[in-house]
């Protein structure tokens, strides 16, 4: 059964007895993918589903908090942040530069001032804090490559992890 919910409108029941939502929202000049998942509608609270909309809502500052969460990793070469970094400036050498939103010659500052959000991933039915409810994914070179930089925040909004994914 769908329900209905106040930001969403109705949102559609899957074949396996969850939810799924989905839409394009700007951030700037960038459109991203928002999608809303839940294996399992019974354990979607409705202050899951307000969450997720205030979050959207918010996704410029939600974006400023990953990117904050991102730099702060910079401290460890052990870091996924570093390690995603280290890699594509391996990878794109040269070409790198040409990806650059700003060049201020931090090229570790530089390269995560222009990643970009690719997609966000809201999972209503993980609303304990100790859950991952939303998943911000990341890309320095979304056509070149399939490798993600994600940075994963709990229901009340806090960074929890910082995770490569792809190639």
């Amino acid at each position: 059964m769908a329900i209905e919910h106040d930001f969403f409108g109705i949102i559609d029941e899957t074949a396996s007895g969850g939810l799924a939502w989905d839409d394009t929202v700007e951030l700037g000049d960038q459109a991203i993918d928002v999608e809303l998942l839940a294996d399992d509608e019974s354990r979607v609270p409705e202050f899951a589903l307000d969450s997720a909309a205030a979050l959207i809502q918010a996704l410029e500052g939600f974006d400023a908090r990953a990117r904050d969460a991102l730099v702060a990793e910079l401290s460890s070469r052990q870091s996924a942040t570093s390690s995603y970094i280290d890699e594509h400036v391996e990878k794109l050498g040269d070409s790198l530069v040409d990806l650059l939103v700003h060049n201020s010659g931090d090229i570790a500052i530089d390269v995560l001032r222009s990643l970009q959000l690719l997609t966000v991933v809201l999972q209503v039915d993980h609303a304990d804090e100790d859950e991952v409810f939303a998943t911000f994914d990341y890309s320095i070179a979304p056509d070149e490559s399939d490798a993600l930089l994600t940075v994963s925040f709990d229901v009340r909004g806090d960074v929890v992890a910082v995770e490569t994914s792809g190639e």
